[in-house]
C-alpha cells in the first residue's frame, strides 16, 4: 500500500456521501462503518468525517481477549473475524474514538477497514472515492508532504484538537489529519 488517507475536517459539507458509499462496498452488509459527526452542534452546523485512524497501539485489538482485531503487515487494523469475535464489546469501550459498532442481531463487531480489499491494491476506499468536497482522500505519501508544507499554519492536530486526553497520539504517520478550526 503506497498510499494514505488525508482527512481535512473543516472541509466537510455534511452530504454524507462518504457513508452512502461505505454501506454499498461489497463485504458491509448495508451498514456504514465510517461516520459524520457535528463538531458542536449547539454552535455550528459543521461536521467532520470520522473514520477509524488505524492506530499505531490499537486499544480496539489490545483490549480483545480472543485475539479477533487482526492488523495488517502495513498496519490496518481489520474488522474483529467472526470466527474468533466472543461479542464482548470490549473493542467498542476501549477505542478513544468510538469507532468499532457492535451488531446485535449478528451478534459480531464491525468498524472501518480502509477497505483493505481495495486499498492493498492502492485503490481509494470507498468513502475516499466519492467525497466531492475532498475532506477524505487517497493519496501519496509524498503528496501529503506538499500539503502539510503549504499548510504551514496547521500542525498535526496539535493545539486544534478534542479535549478528550491524548487521544491524537495513536494516529499513525500514514493517516494525515488536519484541521484548521480549533476544537
Amino acid at each position: 500500500m503506497n498510499k494514505i488517507m488525508y482527512l481535512e475536517f473543516e472541509r466537510c459539507i455534511g452530504c454524507r456521501a462518504c457513508q452512502a458509499a461505505c454501506r454499498e462496498c461489497g463485504d458491509h452488509d448495508a451498514k456504514e462503518r465510517n461516520y459524520v459527526e457535528y463538531v458542536d452542534f449547539t454552535e455550528s452546523r459543521q461536521t467532520f468525517p470520522m473514520l477509524c485512524m488505524q492506530c499505531k497501539d490499537p486499544a480496539c485489538a489490545r483490549v480483545c481477549p480472543a485475539n479477533a482485531i487482526q492488523i495488517t503487515e502495513e498496519g490496518v487494523v481489520l474488522s474483529a473475524m467472526e470466527e474468533k469475535c466472543i461479542g464482548c464489546r470490549n473493542c467498542t469501550f476501549g477505542c478513544p474514538f468510538g469507532i468499532p459498532k457492535f451488531d446485535f442481531e449478528s451478534n459480531k463487531m464491525y468498524k472501518c477497514d480502509m477497505c483493505y480489499d481495495r486499498t492493498k491494491d492502492d485503490i481509494a476506499p470507498m468513502c475516499a472515492s466519492v467525497c466531492p468536497s475532498e475532506a477524505i482522500r487517497f493519496i501519496d505519501f509524498d503528496e501529503m508532504q506538499q500539503l502539510r508544507r503549504r499548510r504551514t499554519q496547521m500542525n498535526l492536530v496539535e493545539g486544534k484538537k478534542p479535549q478528550e486526553g491524548n487521544k491524537w497520539e495513536y494516529v499513525p504517520e500514514f493517516f494525515g489529519v488536519y484541521t484548521d478550526s480549533q476544537r
